[in-house]
């Protein structure tokens, strides 16, 4: 009996033969897979490169850049340009697919796993079942219990990750070919795009840009004391709006020299350990320790889970396995790394619990370390494995404890504040040392005291505007939103940046002019596409699709309808769009234009191409004129 197993990466596939017995690695057209025997049977190992299948518009006979559009149709990948490498891996999967008695799924068990899996399945081996390997991790003990017990393909996840992806498209390419066309219609032409997603996520950004420009700032003012030994005390208003106030208040007060101490308040805090990561969290940690990007974070994490060092990445799940074996066993694993030694011994040794998170996922658990490196790491892949195996391990740790004091005293008969906090036990905090815990040492007051006062201190202060948000921050604020998917978000975001709508300054993410045009334009004539509401309906949907409580086609006619009545409007106004388009981006400093085409009239653009910056003719493609910038 032979069987073939498709996994979705090649060194996924590597791991897989290696795990389930003596791998010969053979190839075909330069594509490496693995053949293994198994209690008598043969075993062909192989892969995919991610998704072998794309969607393209299934329709002949249209001109350049018409919408709507509605009519697509899966076809092989290697018809994107770079991707012409894909073809040899479908041509392999075929010869190897012949002749074979079972078939195995062992793509990553999440939508787009499921959906690459069955793509291969149906579009290439020409079958409509197999059986379904799931893990959580690429440990022998985990491969070989999912191959000896397989599942079945999850049709519910194959009909929702095909919606998602028709959906996407519809949106993505109808509402930017409306875009250019609008620009067409004043005699304009760019390159123009937005998304199902990345539309809603652009005007939330837009929203805090308006909200920093129309920010009306305040004066208020503060009083505070000095002690001596430079101790700062504050008036317990803390803020007040009135300047006449809060001058009678200082001039009452200003050449007091003593305060009576009339209160001190202690207590103590328990600070449980933080639970283990999901991915949104360790994207927002890895930024802000080590400012690593959400979208190279989860490349990494998928890198270290491809090589068997860490558990699948992409989870919402903020709890580890409720197998003590299984952790125990990684825990002795991890002795074998100094640095981790004695946490994860003394965890073994006292059969410690870990903490959990509230958050679940159906499919994978937190986050978590599963293996000691073999080879060598790079720097950063070293600083996530590190971040994951000490959250892992601090999961498992004691409490922090920590003390507050709040110290009040009279000034001239007004009440002062002075807070402290010191920490009395490092706890989980030793072993997961990024998080900063102020320490504040304050004197050791007792009630009735009289503290020295060496000047009274009276400061005008302005209010700030609102934060923009950063790349750590924005990953938050869309899974609070349910904007996207934990596998997505850090993808959404690079998109916006390399549109050229957002742009990264000193960690925060500033909209130009070019961001704020496309939403305004679109909030002013086809508002739905930016509503969060319509996306978040989606998303609820393509759930309900997952469950089997919806048919996909139904979900795919009901956004076909929304989006023909949206871009018949849409239509109808491409002139007044166009125009508005065109005088807002002609603004931005970011894309200005650069003076006129000396071949046809029209304006010269600075673009920005993988090579850097150009100047373009604003005509193209019926004008192909580009120069170099620094003519200009």
């Amino acid at each position: 009996m032979t069987k073939l197993i498709i996994c979705e990466k090649p060194k996924v596939a590597k791991k897989i033969g290696n795990a389930l017995g003596k791998a010969k690695k053979k190839s075909y057209k330069g594509v490496p897979y693995y053949e293994v025997e198994r209690n008598g049977e043969k075993i062909i190992v192989a892969s995919a490169v991610g998704h072998l299948f794309t969607l393209e518009e299934d329709s002949k006979n249209r001109k350049f850049g018409e919408y709507p559009v509605f009519c697509v149709k899966w076809v092989p990948a290697w018809i994107v340009k770079g991707k012409e490498y894909v073809k040899k891996y479908i041509d392999t999967l075929k010869k190897l697919s012949k002749n074979v008695d079972d078939i195995y799924i062992a793509t990553d068990w999440d939508i787009e796993g499921e959906l690459i899996g069955y793509h291969v399945l149906y579009y290439i081996c020409g079958r409509r079942n197999a059986k379904r390997m799931r893990f959580s991790s690429l440990t022998k003990e985990e491969i070989v219990k999912a191959y000896e017990n397989p599942d079945r393909i999850d049709f519910g996840l194959v009909d929702a990750g095909e919606s998602r992806h028709k959906l996407d498209w519809y949106y993505g390419i109808n509402v930017s070919r409306a875009l250019m066309q609008s620009l067409k219609a004043v005699n304009r032409w760019r390159t123009m795009s937005t998304g199902r997603v990345q539309g809603p996520t652009l005007a939330f950004l837009v929203e805090r840009e308006l909200e920093i420009k129309n920010f009306q700032s305040r004066k208020y003012w503060v009083i505070e004391g000095l002690l001596e030994g430079d101790i700062k005390v504050i008036h317990s208003r803390e803020k007040f709006w009135n300047e006449g106030e809060a001058k009678d208040i200082y001039s009452k007060i200003k050449d007091k020299k003593e305060g009576m101490i009339l209160k001190i308040e202690r207590r103590e805090k328990n600070i449980k350990p933080f639970p283990p990561f999901d991915l949104g969290t360790l994207q927002r940690e890895a930024y802000r320790i080590y400012k690593i990007s959400p979208k190279e974070t989860q490349e990494i994490a998928q890198r270290l889970y491809e090589k068997g060092y860490c558990s699948y990445p992409r989870t919402n799940s903020q709890k580890l396995p409720d197998n003590w074996e299984y952790l125990e066993n990684i825990l002795k694993k991890i002795t074998e790394i100094e640095e981790y030694r004695e946490y994860a011994e003394k965890i073994i040794k006292e059969g410690r619990k870990p903490v959990k998170g509230e958050k679940e996922d159906p499919a994978h658990p937190a986050i978590h370390i599963v293996d000691i490196p073999e080879e060598p790491l790079t720097s950063k892949e070293r600083k996530i494995y590190d971040l994951i195996a000490r959250r892992t391990l601090g999961a498992f740790w004691d409490d922090m404890r920590r003390e507050y004091i709040n110290i009040y005293l009279d000034i001239g008969g007004e009440l002062f504040k002075l807070s402290g906090a010191r920490t009395l036990n490092e706890g989980w905090h030793e072993i997961y040392y990024f998080t900063e815990f102020k320490e504040k040492e304050i004197p050791n007051f007792r009630e009735g005291n009289v503290a020295s006062i060496k000047k009274i201190i009276l400061e005008e202060r302005r209010t700030k505007p609102p934060k923009r948000y950063s790349m750590s921050s924005i990953i938050k604020e869309l899974e609070k939103r349910r904007l996207g998917t934990k596998s997505t978000r850090a993808e959404i975001v690079e998109k916006l940046i390399k549109r050229g709508y957002v742009v990264e300054e000193k960690g925060y993410l500033r909209v130009t002019n070019l961001g704020m045009a496309v939403i305004e334009t679109l909030k002013k004539y086809c508002p739905e596409i930016v509503e969060e509401g319509m996306t978040r309906d989606m998303e609820d949907k393509l759930e309900k699709v997952q469950r089997g409580e919806v048919r996909k086609e139904d979900v795919l006619k009901e956004a076909e309808k929304r989006l023909r009545k949206i871009l018949q409007e849409v239509k109808s106004k491409e002139v007044e769009i166009g125009r508005e388009l065109i005088s807002k981006i002609e603004k931005d400093k970011d894309i200005k234009t650069s003076g006129r085409c000396p071949k046809c009239g029209g304006y010269l653009v600075v673009r920005r191409s993988k090579y850097g910056m150009f100047l373009g003719c604003s005509n193209y493609p019926k004008c192909r004129y580009i120069e170099n910038v620094d003519k200009k």
